[in-house]
């Protein structure tokens, strides 16, 4: 199974965090390659005729540039793992793998990191980050359906418990560490 590290390669802070991501991944034998995500500053949802959920605070974070990359990124990866008919791995540019893959749970969304539980949403519960985790294609296409159905929420408000079956790995496999938040301070 493959996994992709999202990264924006005009930004050398981005660059130099998804060298790292790629450098311990691979070091601990996981299948992984640099994915060029999407610089918010350049396109945004309407680009991708995606429009936003109607919720107050999900329309106030999809106003940032960063946090629209963020979304479309994962989003064409989502489209790519339904697409392809074939589990992938996301990870942000910003992981560092600390242990091998090992075992996991075969459901929709398997977290590899963030386990914080958030304010729940209308559609359900979330946890923070979508920084680390395994898809599979019919978790994909639920997440896709949604948005076509319902419009587009911050990348992890996606995954949540009520539109997703998802699970979460407690064997500290990945882990993160930055400096700067590609969501909030791009520019």
């Amino acid at each position: 199974m493959i996994g992709y590290i999202i990264y924006l390669p005009s930004y050398s802070n981005s660059v130099s965090m998804a060298s790292r991501a790629l450098e311990t991944g691979t070091n601990h034998g996981w299948n992984l390659e640099l994915y060029e995500g999407v610089n918010g500053m350049k396109q945004g949802l309407a680009d991708y005729n995606i429009n936003v959920y109607a919720h107050k605070k999900a329309q106030r974070l999809l106003a940032r540039p960063g946090t629209q990359g963020c979304f479309l990124s994962q989003y064409l990866l989502w489209q790519k793992c339904h697409t392809t008919n074939t589990p992938i791995c996301i990870f942000e540019h910003d992981v560092v793998f600390k242990k091998p893959i090992g075992e996991y749970e075969d459901c929709d969304i398997y977290k590899f990191e963030g386990f914080k539980k958030s304010k729940p949403i209308p559609p359900g519960n979330w946890y923070e980050g979508a920084r680390a985790y395994r898809i599979t294609p019919t978790g994909a296409k639920k997440i896709i359906d949604w948005v076509h159905t319902n419009g587009a929420m911050p990348a992890d408000w996606m995954l949540c418990d009520g539109i997703v079956d998802m699970r979460f790995d407690k064997y500290n496999k990945v882990t993160y560490k930055t400096d700067v938040s590609f969501t909030k301070d791009l520019s």
